[in-house]
């Protein structure tokens, strides 16, 4: 993309069939609680293209991260497997030596295999080395924030709309998560988080990969949040129109609505157009942000006659987090109204951590104004892609996914989830699942607070007599079931089935390379000049820009 091709038009663009090579978008929303969409319900949320998509699309209304917080969750998307299964940790840090390992095969890396262009755009958080950023993970071009969009402080260019100073509601204080994570098993022990004195680790950076000519450009550090979106826009929307003739794969990881660090208001951001717009306050207008972008994307696939050879896929990483009370999200009817406390959001395998809110839109082979309760999960991202674009997977590895593809598709209303368990790892620092789907059940072999809760929350059952909730008739988990009212003998054994033969890999680092050493130390953070302690706010710090900064636009001259 380093100069914006000419726009095809409507006219030029020659459509494949619906189902020939199709591209394939995966809108994928930072911290997004199942109450937060319109679609399901939010009363004050305004999401008015993302629910025109879900209810002119399916709505997938059991659709199960792979992971209850971040990097877990991207991993499980991207290969297909489980996070534990892979060695990779919940969260990885700023700094740290290692990522999603080399072996590893990427969503990208099938749709190269099948002549797909692909771009992504927003949070990464599988790694920030270089051999770890997505150019390097079968990606042409990626422009983002490689990790959390608190893992550091940003700036934001004022508006003339924002609220008076000392105006914030948010009475959320705590900058450092680091503890909090690994009280959760979370982060390896060894995982510097940010706790290196690295300063790359402590200045959000934006940066933009093209592969083509092995490019890796620092655009902005710290980045400024107030124009970040303008940015995500021209960005996807251009690539799409550079490749509206050729099938592609475009993953868009939001950085919304993950809160910030404490250097912003309310630990939310959004630009102008939107800021203090929305009765539901910042949170409210991060989303509205996220709507504008995804309608624009939409826009585009129908000004370049491709609307009906695309799937998008919609959905959230892991639940809200609860303790960031009005700056965080909403899991809605997710509850889990048994539990006792309130922090059954991220972080934890209640409903309310893991349960997603999700649709599939493609129109002319995707029915709209339907539904499906049968159960999916991001691990299904890989191997259903896969399928419709006629790759075979990888058969030297063990894939917990499963092709959706027959439940996108279904006209009858029929079709059955592939999964018969849905083991849930995470939530309890355990070896094994903490919790599993089955068909209409939830299991619990263990259950504790999401990020933030105390660990004495934490219970463990006993595998012989595991905590039950039907959430076909129970989805706020309110009335456990008794053991002579579920099938004990199939979890039983499942769960005995999945502790023996479940194997885990171990995280390798590769060594120091000569570009990370400076001054006799090396250094893994993004940095964009380690001579000025990777901030570079002056305009001169900035080199040649690709295509989609407009310099006067942003206000960099």
């Amino acid at each position: 993309l380093g100069v914006l091709a000419t726009v095809v038009s409507a006219s030029a663009a020659i459509p494949r069939a619906a189902q020939d090579k199709p591209n394939f978008i995966m809108f994928f929303v930072d911290d997004l609680g199942y109450g937060d969409v319109g679609f399901n319900g939010h009363p004050t949320t305004v999401t008015p293209n993302i629910d025109k998509l879900a209810f002119n699309g399916k709505v997938l209304s059991s659709w199960y991260s792979g992971c209850p917080v971040c990097s877990g969750s991207r991993a499980a998307l991207m290969t297909g497997r489980q996070f534990a299964r892979i060695g990779v940790p919940g969260v990885f840090g700023p700094d740290v030596t290692a990522g999603l390992p080399l072996n590893e095969t990427t969503a990208a890396d099938q749709m190269k295999k099948a002549g797909y262009a692909t771009a992504i755009m927003g949070k990464w958080h599988l790694g920030q080395r270089e051999m770890y950023l997505p150019a390097a993970r079968g990606f042409d071009y990626y422009l983002g924030i490689p990790y959390s969009d608190d893992m550091g402080n940003a700036r934001a260019t004022p508006c003339t709309n924002d609220l008076p100073e000392g105006a914030a509601k948010s009475t959320v204080t705590i900058t450092d998560y680091t503890d909090m994570y690994k009280a959760h098993g979370y982060v390896h022990e060894d995982d510097a988080c940010g706790q290196s004195g690295d300063p790359g680790a402590s200045i959000l950076p934006l940066v933009y990969q093209d592969a083509s000519n092995k490019t890796t450009m620092v655009l902005e550090q710290p980045l400024d949040f107030t124009h970040l979106a303008e940015k995500y826009e021209a960005y996807v929307t251009g690539f799409i129109q550079e490749h509206a003739t050729v099938p592609f794969f475009l993953y868009m990881p939001f950085s919304h609505v993950h809160t910030t660090s404490g250097s912003q208001p309310d630990k939310q951001y959004a630009g102008c157009k939107f800021k203090n717009t929305t009765k539901r306050g910042p949170f409210g207008d991060a989303l509205v942000e996220v709507d504008w972008i995804i309608g624009n994307v939409v826009s585009t696939l129908e000004q370049n006659n491709i609307d009906k050879n695309t799937l998008i896929l919609f959905t959230g990483d892991n639940g809200p987090w609860l303790i960031q009370e009005l700056s965080g999200g909403s899991r809605g009817i997710l509850n889990s109204r048994v539990a006792g406390y309130w922090n059954t959001g991220k972080g934890s395998t209640w409903e309310g951590g893991m349960h997603e809110a999700a649709f599939a839109y493609w129109p002319g082979t995707i029915d709209g104004n339907t539904r499906s309760a049968e159960v999916v999960s991001s691990l299904d991202l890989v191997p259903t892609l896969s399928a419709l674009a006629g790759v075979a997977l990888p058969t030297d590895r063990v894939y917990d996914g499963r092709d959706m593809s027959h439940i996108l598709l279904d006209h009858t209303g029929t079709a059955k989830s592939l999964h018969d368990f849905l083991f849930f790892y995470g939530g309890c620092s355990q070896d094994g699942p903490s919790a599993a789907r089955h068909g209409q059940f939830k299991v619990y072999w263990c259950t504790g607070g999401g990020l933030g809760a105390s660990r004495n929350l934490t219970v463990r059952y006993n595998e012989s007599t595991p905590l039950v909730f039907d959430l076909w008739e129970d989805p706020s988990e309110a009335h456990p079931l008794a053991m002579s009212d579920i099938p004990l003998n199939d979890i039983i054994a499942a769960y005995n089935k999945e502790v023996m033969t479940f194997t885990k890999e171990q995280l390798v680092s590769p060594p120091g390379q000569p570009n990370e050493l400076y001054n006799g130390t090396y250094m893994y953070a993004i940095c964009c000049d380690r001579s000025k302690g990777c901030d570079c706010n002056d305009a001169t710090d900035y080199p040649e820009l690709p295509w989609f900064v407009n310099r006067a636009r942003y206000g960099v001259v």
